[in-house]
């Protein structure tokens, strides 16, 4: 060992003592009011009861998804896939059964002992289902024309089993119009 390098090593200063009439008291409070501002809104946020958010009624919610559900049109498999469930989902609400757990033919039974669809309703939601079968099982691609009707099944089917109030109507959705 060299001798020499012991010799360079620096001495360690005590730490520096701030003096309160320097100005760096402030600092100090400056944290404690932030830290008494956040403890204030946190018993505030934690006190104020939350306000339950109104429930979009599940016509309008089945709505509001089919619009989005264009977006799919060009993958058909997917887009008659996704109105299908759509359906089932909203139905199974509206009605308050679980749909998407079932098979159509299960759905389909449920569906028969239900009053409040008519036959013809359920005749159309029966051929819908089977025709979104054929798309999701046996991998059966349908041209745009059939995606728009099935589109158009599905609305009519939200449209026609909405609760309405009387003296309304439900309200229509249109296709989007395809730039060309």
């Amino acid at each position: 060992m060299n001798d020499t390098s012991l010799t360079d090593i620096i001495e360690i200063k005590p730490p520096l003592e701030l003096d309160p009439g320097d100005g760096s008291g402030w600092a100090v409070w400056v944290l404690i009011g932030l830290f008494l501002a956040g403890a204030a809104l946190l018993f505030w946020a934690l006190r104020t009861p939350a306000q339950p958010r109104p429930e979009t009624p599940p016509d309008t919610e089945a709505q509001r998804k089919l619009r989005q559900a264009w977006v799919l049109i060009g993958t058909p498999a997917l887009f008659a896939e996704a109105v299908a469930d759509i359906l089932r989902v909203y139905l199974g609400e509206r009605f308050n059964f679980h749909a998407p757990e079932r098979s159509s033919e299960e759905f389909l039974q449920e569906l028969q002992r239900m009053p409040q669809m008519t036959e013809a309703q359920k005749t159309l939601l029966g051929q819908f289902l089977l025709f979104c079968d054929l798309s999701k099982f046996a991998r059966h691609d349908p041209s745009e024309d059939e995606c728009r009707n099935l589109h158009t099944i599905a609305v009519q089917l939200v449209n026609e089993t909405a609760p309405t109030l009387p003296g309304t109507a439900p309200p229509r959705i249109d296709p989007p119009q395809l730039k060309s």
